[in-house]
């Protein structure tokens, strides 16, 4: 009796393990994707000044046209995505690894070690 209550215990341990483990593999993003995490982005930034040097964004970004936001620029491991707002007249670009996390945005296109 004490061995299978051994063997139960060791099962239970070596399943809980993986269960309780966070996988570090993430999966690419697609392009579509990347759209639409820019676009929540540009919503969180209506909302709250994030730091990023521009402040808080007008309401009217959370509603622009779907021909108004695409990838302006990818390469290995990242997605650079534009979202044009004609009636500022400013183009808000987002910058984010190839699996959606976001690392900087601004209104000039340009982030530091992309060429």
């Amino acid at each position: 009796m004490k061995l299978i209550k051994a063997l139960m215990i060791v099962a239970v341990l070596a399943v809980s393990g993986r269960a309780f483990s966070h996988g570090g593999d993430h999966d690419p993003i697609s392009e579509q994707q990347a759209v639409g995490i820019a676009k929540y982005v540009a919503v969180k930034l209506t909302e709250e000044d994030r730091g990023m040097g521009f402040g808080v964004l007008d309401e009217s970004w959370k509603d622009l046209p779907e021909e108004k936001v695409g990838i302006s620029k990818s390469g290995p491991g990242y997605y650079i995505v534009a979202m044009e707002h004609e009636e500022e007249g400013r183009t808000l670009y987002i910058l984010m690894s190839e699996t959606g996390s976001v690392y900087d945005a601004n209104f000039t296109g340009q982030f530091k070690g992309i060429e």
